[in-house]
């Protein structure tokens, strides 16, 4: 009976409770309706004025750049991390504010003072008299006249120039003299030099100490102070051309990158890879959001957003390669100075993939009073005769118009100018388009176009005496030539992914005289860089595609080690072009460049226990010292080309260093390779990919 009564007692208590909640929900929510009525009607019009009154602005700090690897994954351009004092400024700020923050900075840090002009000095003199009592400088009042003070004509600029030009040495004798002074200058320098809400720097690689005690004082310094991370670029393995260098926004493209979202005081890449890749490798910044007043006042701290570094690069390059190079080149000049070959004071190599574009090394040396100095840009930017290394190109223009013919190689004789013979004046008896090229034979190429142009070519029995002419089949060949030498990469940019390449130099058909046309033939009219010949080689080497040369090999994500981190993107091969040329035609160049390494009179035979192919050339410049260019192309292993390349070395009378570099460039390619790293697709796949 208890039971029962007790259940009925909770029953009737329930509903009592409920009842008390939702009458406390509705009380709440009453507040909660009169509440933003309130807001919306009474203050509506304060808070909308308030919120028009202020905005948001970014100031920004560069995180580190992405970091650079060589082929085999060893890192070639790092950063070395170090901590900077950053400061940013808040419109309004006054000089006198400023000279506060820098006698409280330069308590704190030991601040370099090289950078402190005598305007500077000036300056911070008249600073420091302090001010009148009825607001001016009081070094007004004791440089200018009382008539020059109270002048209504006298602008304020004379005054002031008035005022500096009267300063003496003994006046700013006692600020100079004082060290402390000194750096109080140069911390106000740097402060004075900020534009308003930039994250400036105010000094650079901090010490472990520097950086304790500012932490400690950051509470005093209005926030506007802070310690940021920053790093500078080093280069573990040399410090290559290539890679490029980064400085400050250059003035003619500060409107660019101010609408890419830079500070002013941002670095960007100004050359080559830095420059080339500027947008993979800089960071995402940190960022400082502040919200100001209308009259650009700070409300509260900022928002900060942390950012992150760039994207790393792995790049074609072997940079041990690269450096065994280097060393070759060095010891080849030298060796050829003191066994008298001539004057030879430079040497240049470019070698590359033919497969796949990627370029494994591009050096090159100079030697000048005593010392060797890198001068590697010039394979990409410096042109010269290259001589009969381009006779490969001549006879692919042979095929393309009409054929390669069977000639005896004799002197030709022509009005006006020296006779055309092969090198040496030696004649070279019956030749074909292999033996041709096998013994080098100017006659040969001059005398096989020649007759396309449609000059007279008539045979005297130890000589040829040629008719030269300068009719619309003369300009058509000398066009068809170079297009043909185009096609393969010579006189044209390459594609390479470097900005500055250069193009080299054309002669003018329309000026100069017919003859010119047997000179062109054999190298020795247009002049072509390392990098187009090295490009011409690979194209002949993997038949027949000109392939564009690259040294980003991949994009990965960054990590916090000097290690690769996952994979972003890859770089693709990229065929330009396929040459108008059969394949028995391209096999029958490629046979002819065997030749010239493996023929009994093969120019280049003391390479015939290599598996190289290619061609020499010697294009003569003058007369003299240093009468001429030696050259080389070439690939190996010849029946597989997994590399191509180009040897260029001016200023020699006799010798074959350019056949010497390209057995130890090849040599120093092999002790590098390891067949599990670098294993080749069968070549007939790759030029369907290529054709693809």
């Amino acid at each position: 009976m208890d039971n029962i009564e007790n259940k009925k007692k909770k029953k009737k208590f329930l509903p009592a409770r409920l009842n008390l909640l939702f009458m406390v929900v509705f009380v709440l929510f009453t507040i909660l309706i009169i509440r933003l009525g309130f807001v919306q009607i009474v203050n509506g019009e304060y808070f909308r004025t308030q919120s028009e009154m202020t905005t948001n602005i970014e100031a920004s700090v560069q995180t580190e750049r992405g970091k650079m690897f060589d082929r085999n994954g060893e890192v070639v351009v790092t950063n070395i991390p170090s901590f900077a004092l950053t400061y940013i400024r808040i419109q309004g700020t006054t000089a006198e504010e400023h000279l506060q923050y820098a006698e409280k900075i330069a308590s704190l840090i030991e601040m370099p003072t090289n950078k402190i002009t005598e305007r500077d000095w000036q300056d911070y003199w008249i600073l420091k008299q302090g001010m009148t009592s009825a607001g001016g400088f009081q070094a007004y009042e004791m440089k200018l006249t009382e008539e020059e003070l109270n002048s209504k004509e006298l602008e304020d600029d004379k005054k002031y120039k008035r005022v500096r030009d009267r300063i003496t040495e003994e006046d700013l004798k006692p600020l100079k003299e004082d060290k402390r002074e000194a750096e109080i200058l140069a911390v106000k320098r740097e402060l004075d030099s900020a534009t308003n809400l930039d994250v400036t720097f105010v000094k650079k690689d901090l010490t472990e100490k520097e950086m304790a005690v500012i932490g400690e004082h950051l509470g005093e310094l209005d926030g506007r102070f802070s310690i940021a991370s920053t790093a500078t670029r080093a280069y573990p393995k040399g410090d290559e051309f290539f890679f490029g260098s980064i400085k400050s926004i250059p003035a003619d493209q500060l409107d660019h990158y101010l609408l890419k979202g830079y500070a002013r005081n941002n670095l960007v890449g100004t050359s080559y890879l830095e420059s080339q890749y500027e947008g993979i490798l800089s960071g995402q910044d940190k960022t400082y959001i502040f919200t100001t007043t209308k009259d650009g006042k700070p409300i509260g701290a900022p928002e900060i957003s942390m950012g992150s570094r760039g994207h790393d690069l792995v790049l074609s390059i072997d940079m041990n390669l690269q450096n065994k190079i280097g060393k070759i080149l060095e010891e080849k000049i030298s060796l050829a100075r003191g066994r008298g070959d001539g004057p030879v004071n430079s040497a240049y190599v470019v070698m590359m993939d033919p497969n796949t574009g990627e370029v494994l090394a591009m050096v090159g040396r100079e030697y000048e009073n005593g010392t060797f100095t890198d001068d590697s840009y010039a394979t990409l930017q410096k042109a010269f005769e290259m001589g009969s290394t381009v006779k490969g190109a001549t006879v692919l223009a042979m095929y393309q118009m009409g054929g390669a013919p069977v000639i005896n190689d004799k002197p030709v004789s022509m009005k006006g100018r020296p006779d055309f013979s092969s090198y040496g004046g030696n004649n070279i008896g019956v030749v074909n388009d292999l033996h041709a090229l096998e013994q080098s034979s100017n006659v040969y190429m001059g005398v096989g176009i020649a007759r396309y142009a449609k000059f007279g070519i008539s045979d005297n029995g130890v000589s040829y005496s040629a008719s030269v002419h300068k009719g619309p089949q003369f300009y058509q060949t000398m066009q068809k030539l170079r297009d043909v030498y185009s096609s393969v990469g010579m006189g044209v940019k390459t594609g390479i992914d470097l900005p500055e390449e250069a193009l080299g130099y054309e002669g003018n058909f329309q000026t100069t005289e017919a003859g010119k046309l047997f000179d062109y033939t054999i190298g020795q009219f247009d002049t072509y860089t390392p990098i187009q010949m090295a490009q011409y080689a690979s194209t002949i080497a993997n038949g027949g595609y000109r392939v564009q040369p690259h040294l980003l090999k991949e994009v990965r994500y960054a990590t916090g080690m000097d290690e690769l981190g996952p994979l972003v993107s890859q770089y693709d091969t990229k065929v330009i072009n396929r040459i108008d040329n059969t394949e028995e035609e391209i096999n029958r160049i490629k046979e002819g460049f065997y030749m010239v390494t493996h023929g009994s009179r093969g120019t280049a035979r003391e390479l015939n226990d290599t598996k190289i192919a290619g061609k020499t050339g010697t294009a003569q410049r003058q007369g003299g010292p240093g009468a001429y260019n030696l050259t080389f192309i070439g690939y190996a292993p010849y029946d597989n080309p997994e590399i191509a390349f180009s040897v260029v070395v001016p200023n020699l009378n006799s010798g074959h260093i350019n056949v010497e570099i390209a057995g130890e460039i090849v040599k120093a390619y092999n002790e590098g390779y390891t067949p599990e790293d670098t294993e080749k697709e069968n070549p007939e796949e790759d030029e369907e990919q290529a054709e693809e």
